[in-house]
């Protein structure tokens, strides 16, 4: 007798698209997020009053804009500004995708893969939102703070240990991050948008 071992299936044909609902006569939109780039973790359901989106799930995509990667306030800001009614792309946690950015950031996947298409779109948006960290020299014209935040060895280490990096590694010899961690990132993060996108 022989055993046939099921594929598992990949998070990808999981995804699930709805619409946010408008709660009664107060227009508030029937969802509520948490997570965010500036706490380690993806962005996710915390309250789906409106039903129709399961509470826990990560949110994707929202209005047709990738929000993996953003802060909290920054996906609250592309929740807030998309005409009604709002399509949300949701999944729920797994093994591959769960709530831990840094988690999913640390992973090998295969160049070209989904998986790995989609840490690149998440660091296009660390990017945009925070300073990374380097323990090299300033080149001419970089601006600590607003180019890299430049520290030195001590200093790099004291952060990866204390949580405030989302992944780091060595390039060149130098040590170098993408910041942002646990509530640590607003000492990273770059000027507010004025709008979100």
């Amino acid at each position: 007798m022989s055993k046939v071992a099921g594929k598992k299936l990949h998070w990808r044909s999981k995804v699930q698209e709805n619409f946010v609902p408008l709660l009664g006569g107060s227009g508030e939109l029937g969802v509520a997020i948490g997570g965010g780039a500036d706490y380690g973790e993806f962005p996710f359901v915390t309250a789906a009053p409106g039903g129709g989106i399961t509470v826990g799930d990560i949110i994707l995509e929202i209005g047709g804009t990738p929000v993996l990667g953003m802060t909290l306030g920054d996906v609250r800001g592309v929740l807030n500004s998309c005409p009604h009614p709002v399509r949300i792309k949701t999944v729920s946690p797994g093994s591959t995708l769960c709530k831990d950015l840094r988690l999913y950031l640390s992973k090998c996947f295969t160049p070209g893969s989904m998986d790995s298409q989609l840490q690149q779109v998440i660091r296009e948006n660390l990017y945009l939102r925070a300073v990374p960290c380097t323990t090299r020299q300033p080149r001419d014209g970089e601006i600590s703070g607003v180019d890299y935040n430049f520290v030195s060895v001590e200093e790099f280490f004291s952060l990866e240990e204390s949580g405030a990096l989302l992944e780091s590694g060595k390039f060149k010899g130098e040590l170098s991050s993408s910041t942002g961690a646990r509530g640590q990132v607003s000492d990273y993060l770059r000027a507010p948008l004025s709008t979100p996108f």
